[in-house]
């Protein structure tokens, strides 16, 4: 009877002759310079793949079976047999260890990057979680995903934790989405990548906190537009940019991401068309259907009516047909540009676009709209919790007066 070892050898040998043989020279290439030690002549089945001597030490470095190697490779080299695999890693240094140089070009990367956009409706947020764990393995690992081990996760957590001590939750989005991808293993999830108490602190808008903003500071900040050095189409624009983002907390979206329509909120909007669709017939607005991130649609029923006219107003003036954007003369950028402009000839604290939906959240509570009522008009919040801890800035507005209510009722003697 055969023994294990023999019956392993054996099967060995007739996978290495089922697999694809090296392939001839092709055609042009008899004197292309050999990567692995020949000097001229045919090229080697390495050359012919595009792979490196390299590539099958640094897998076989990590303890993968020449099998497992033939399989990584084969994802995106092509087929290449079990006896050229182990010929050359007979070569492979005493000692050899895992070198890498490159995070976008390893076996399995390409994979990850495609799976994380089919994951994350927004092209961005996919970018950002792929860029971030290239930052991690560039700076901590250097070595095959598949061969992740618990010892490394813990490595590159101490490293977040000491160089990115601002940004750990944002590292470990980006490392639980590489564990969901299925490097690793699923248990390290709730072991040692718990996001609880790794969000930054809210960032309150201090200039939100004033109890005249709506009735003083924020016409200021709109009489300035037509102060600005642009042209007459942009000074409409962003007067009506500011205003319907503090009056209906729609955000700043967007209309196409890298070549691809997304259509997202205030600039994805388009008249009668697209996923943000402005309803405009008979001169004045019927409906507007908002698209919003993680795919939710919202419906803006409310607009003041000062508001509603100027966006008739502009939509007639500038001629803007179905099928067109409503923003088109005002680029993302520059509206963030002329705002701090504004705030800078004001001499008021820098506003972003996005302080603008929190100034619209602030702006209802303050005016007594229950919370729970708050975040289901116009481009609201799914989450409460959310609305509550990062964009309501009332606690610190009214938070005198309404405790002097309390004061005034049961400490007067």
């Amino acid at each position: 009877m055969l023994s294990t070892e023999s019956l392993s050898v054996s099967f060995e040998r007739k996978l290495s002759v089922a697999l694809v043989q090296e392939p001839e020279a092709a055609p042009g290439l008899a004197s292309v310079p050999s990567q692995n030690g020949s000097k001229g002549g045919r090229p080697t089945s390495l050359e012919r793949l595009g792979i490196k001597s390299q590539d099958i030490w640094n897998l076989a470095a990590q303890g993968l079976t020449n099998s497992e190697i033939a399989k990584r490779l084969s994802r995106s080299k092509g087929k290449i047999s079990l006896r050229t695999i182990a010929k050359y890693r007979a070569e492979m240094p005493t000692g050899y260890e895992a070198r890498f140089d490159e995070f976008n070009s390893m076996p399995g990367v390409k994979e990850f990057k495609e799976w994380l956009v089919t994951k994350n409706d927004d092209q961005h947020a996919s970018d950002a979680i792929y860029s971030t764990v290239g930052r991690v393995w560039k700076a901590v690992w250097k070595k095959p995903l598949e061969s992740l081990e618990e010892q490394d996760l813990i490595r590159a957590l101490a490293w977040v934790k000491e160089n990115q001590p601002g940004n750990q939750f944002h590292f470990i989005i980006a490392i639980r989405s590489l564990i969901r991808f299925g490097y690793g293993k699923p248990e390290w999830l709730t072991k040692h990548l718990t996001t609880k108490g790794k969000k930054n602190a809210p960032r309150t808008v201090g200039i939100l906190t004033k109890p005249d903003f709506f009735d003083k500071i924020f016409p200021r900040i709109l009489a300035s537009v037509f102060e600005l050095d642009i042209s007459e189409r942009e000074k409409d624009e962003l007067w009506l940019i500011l205003n319907l983002k503090c009056a209906t907390g729609i955000r700043t979206g967007k209309l196409v991401d890298k070549g691809k329509a997304i259509e997202r909120e205030l600039w994805g909007t388009r008249i009668n068309a697209g996923k943000t669709n402005l309803q405009y017939q008979g001169g004045s607005i019927r409906d507007w259907t908002v698209f919003a991130k993680k795919k939710e649609i919202w419906k803006i029923n409310f607009l003041p009516d000062s508001i509603r006219l100027r966006l008739n107003q502009l939509i007639a003036k500038y001629q803007i047909k179905t099928g067109e954007p409503l923003i088109q003369a005002t680029t993302i950028a520059n509206g963030r540009k002329y705002l701090i402009q504004i705030c800078k000839k004001l001499d008021i604290e820098k506003l972003r676009l996005h302080d603008l939906r929190k100034a619209y959240l602030t702006g209802l509570c303050v005016s007594g709209v229950p919370l729970e009522t708050a975040v289901e008009l116009n481009v609201g919040w799914k989450d409460i919790n959310t609305a509550r801890k990062f964009y309501v800035m009332i606690k610190a507005l009214n938070a005198k007066d309404e405790y002097a209510k309390f004061t005034g009722r049961f400490f007067t003697h």
